[in-house]
């Protein structure tokens, strides 16, 4: 007997899903083992940070995510058929140390969106992107489900790989631009899930049927967040696929008690003494910045304030794609201020990192406040030289 293996990639969301996917298991009485950005965990305990990984293999947990599935070799056969890996699967799975291990039963695809461009020579372009995240459907086991982002072009033009016996769980996120023929699917038996506001609807040929109304959770702020939303659905239909074609019955139950890690980096909120409100979000690019900008936008007009962002961007981004966010972060937020991570004085620049990009005191914050200041002049580049 041998656990289920959930594999999760993309460019944003991974994260999330894997921990939403894991706290939905544990509601249900399963053995849990979690990989992510940040280390892995069993039944939600840390065994190991990014950091011992990076020290040990040099590498990140989400390459060969496999790799950690040891951690059940002590588990008796029993133990194992109860037991749910949930895997985040970054880039870096297409190459030489590859996902680790020899197929997965639940593949998730959320999205691929302009991030790591220009990185290697090999990422140029979405296509390419998508080519280095096929895996994802080519290691899907022969009876496994494959959960994808059905209005994305490029996830869908890999489901060529999706082997013949496996189910296809679309996701639908906009009804105006569905990359599958939808009723097609239905009528052959099929599924799907979408979002509608706060509600996710599972869609079969006899018509749609409310799963989830997620009015009540906190981290959705009322359907005004829609990645969050959309997360979600990816962790439901993730769970339908672990479940072999289930949804639990307290499902409700189970996702309103679900809190995000309130210090985890994923949309963290906090409160400061004179009252103003603090998110704070690992989004890197564009489409990140830009959806956490319209949330604060938001949150500040029905406060009556303002949305003030305070941004940053890694040095291995094309001067191209750190132009490109600017623009859209200075339409997201009403003021920036804008700070460079290896500006502060215990951090000593590199010259190159890969090879490839140059690491220089005020070079990114530079040019991302100056993309910004296209759109909105009150922008403050921040140096912390010590």
């Amino acid at each position: 007997m041998r656990p289920k293996v959930v594999a999760i990639t993309g460019t944003k969301g991974k994260t999330t899903v894997s921990f939403l996917i894991d706290q939905i298991m544990l509601s249900l009485k399963r053995t849990t083992l979690r990989v992510d950005t940040t280390g892995h965990f069993i039944n939600n305990e840390r065994r190991s940070t990014k950091e011992d990984s990076t020290a040990l293999w040099h590498i990140l947990p989400t390459v060969c995510p496999g790799r950690y599935l040891w951690e059940l070799m002590d588990y008796t056969p029993e133990e194992r058929a109860n037991t749910v890996a949930i895997l985040e699967c970054s880039l870096g799975c297409s190459r030489l140390a590859g996902v680790g291990h020899k197929w997965h039963d639940v593949g998730i695809w959320t999205n691929v969106m302009k991030d790591h461009l220009g990185s290697t020579d090999l990422l140029q372009t979405r296509e390419d992107i998508a080519d280095a995240k096929k895996f994802i459907f080519r290691y899907l086991a022969y009876d496994g489900y494959a959960v994808f982002n059905a209005c994305d072009d490029l996830v869908c033009s890999k489901l060529n790989l999706v082997p013949a016996e496996a189910t296809k769980i679309p996701c639908i996120f906009d009804k105006e631009n569905i990359c599958i023929n939808l009723d097609e699917h239905l009528a052959n038996g099929g599924v799907a899930f979408s979002i509608d506001g706060t509600k996710i609807y599972k869609h079969a040929k006899d018509g749609a049927e409310l799963v989830y109304d997620a009015i009540n959770l906190p981290w959705v702020f009322g359907g005004h967040f829609e990645p969050s939303m959309i997360n979600l659905c990816f962790a439901v239909a993730g769970t339908y696929g672990t479940l072999e074609g289930h949804l639990p019955e307290n499902l409700t139950e189970i996702l309103d008690n679900i809190r995000l890690d309130h210090y985890g980096g994923r949309l963290t909120t906090l409160n400061a003494k004179n009252g103003t409100m603090i998110i704070a979000d690992y989004a890197h690019e564009k489409e990140s910045l830009s959806s956490i900008g319209a949330l604060a936008k938001t949150i500040a007009s029905e406060r009556g304030g303002k949305a003030i962002g305070i941004v940053r961007m890694a040095y291995d981004r094309t001067d191209e794609a750190i132009d490109e966010t600017g623009q859209a972060v200075g339409k997201a937020f009403d003021s920036l201020v804008v700070y460079d991570k290896i500006d502060g004085y215990w951090q000593k620049p590199k010259e190159l990192h890969f090879g490839k990009f140059q690491q220089a005191v005020g070079r990114i914050s530079g040019l991302l406040s100056e993309a910004i200041k296209k759109d909105k002049p009150k922008c403050y580049n921040y140096f912390a030289r010590g």
